[in-house]
């Protein structure tokens, strides 16, 4: 989970392990691109502050890392342009604040659902965004 909201990553963690999934969390980038390349399929949870930090290539980056990565971006209210910028570049889906449980809960199970049962899954990935740069 690569969230710069303490208590918004705290909150999907919590709802994640609730749930029965395990997290993966990483502290840098390069170990956030390193463990997404090592798996085949996971699911990266984003927040708009990442994504202002990072900018939009960020999303295939991380489709290059790993092709069976599917993402979720948490948005603030504000984040209408965010939202549609995500979508229209393969992001699986955008949940606006307040995050609720049900539908962080429901688009998991359905992203899993689409996994192969064969494989396990990274469920999310935690990178703190204080060493962050956005690329130019």
């Amino acid at each position: 989970m690569w969230i710069s909201q303490p208590e918004a990553r705290d909150h999907v963690v919590e709802i994640l392990t609730r749930c029965g999934y395990g997290t993966r969390n990483v502290d840098t980038e390069g170990d956030l691109f390193q463990g997404l390349s090592e798996s085949k399929r996971g699911i990266v949870f984003l927040d708009s502050g990442i994504i202002h930090h990072y900018g939009p290539t960020l999303y295939g980056r991380i489709q290059r890392a790993c092709s069976g990565c599917r993402m979720i971006v948490l948005c603030r209210r504000d984040s209408r342009p965010l939202i549609r910028e995500a979508m229209e570049a393969g992001v699986y889906g955008c949940v606006v604040e307040p995050y609720a449980p049900w539908e962080i809960e429901t688009m998991v199970r359905h992203i899993l659902a689409d996994f192969p049962q064969d494989s396990s899954p990274t469920v999310s990935s935690k990178l703190s965004d204080k060493n962050a740069e956005r690329p130019s």
